[in-house]
């Protein structure tokens, strides 16, 4: 996967080393995590709230930036502030009040994606793009939280490279506003070239690395 990231940021000229990969391992024992952390990854993505308390309640040793991508429920929202290091799916200022109890509980600052829809379809999450400037200032102004940039999910069956153009023009909307919100959270395992292609600094991959989702019961 490396060598992956690589050839693909070579081939746009820019450095791997400014690109993060956060490795997603729903589904995944805590025991996967430990071996991924032995071959030197370092940030590592769940998609719900009781996966990530679990792995960081097994996994207390190691030095890993734990990253929410998924959907984030309101009544998950202040655990996720305590034990999350970066969450992708900010997608309602409801959230907000939550998330920063949360993380002034644990004495820091919590990273934040404003996810945004390219396809208006709500069951995938994500603010609208007229709302996205609104809700970007909102979690800029809430203590205890730093907005980081955008994160959206290229539309099913939709060209990726034509969905990541449209959120590299929404992130520059954003950045203008907060000069230091700038990272994009883009591309997954099938689609993470285009991805690099139209700025994305985050990668969120699973299957690329783990392979197929094992049965969840």
């Amino acid at each position: 996967m490396r060598a992956r990231v690589s050839d693909a940021c070579a081939a746009v000229g820019r450095q791997p080393s400014l690109t993060t990969l956060v490795v997603v391992t729903k589904t995944y024992p805590a025991s996967d995590v430990a071996a991924l952390a032995s071959l030197g990854v370092r940030d590592v993505g769940e998609a719900r709230e009781q996966e990530l308390r679990d792995k960081r309640e097994q996994l207390p040793d190691l030095a890993l930036r734990w990253h929410l991508v998924g959907r984030l429920q309101r009544n998950k929202a202040r655990s996720v502030g305590r034990l999350a290091d970066v969450v992708h799916s900010v997608d309602d200022v409801r959230l907000l009040l939550r998330l920063s109890e949360g993380a002034a509980e644990v004495g820091r600052e919590l990273g934040c994606f404003v996810q945004v829809s390219l396809d208006g379809d709500p069951s995938r999450g994500g603010v609208t793009e007229a709302d996205l400037l609104a809700l970007a200032e909102q979690v800029a102004g809430t203590p205890s939280l730093r907005l980081l940039g955008v994160m959206a999910v290229a539309p099913r069956g939709a060209d990726p490279d034509e969905a990541f153009a449209r959120l590299r023009g929404l992130s520059a909307r954003v950045a203008a506003e907060h000069p230091t919100a700038t990272a994009v959270s883009a591309g997954m395992s099938g689609d993470l070239e285009a991805a690099l292609r139209h700025g994305a600094t985050h990668l969120r991959v699973g299957a690329a690395v783990l392979g197929s989702r094992p049965p969840t019961g």
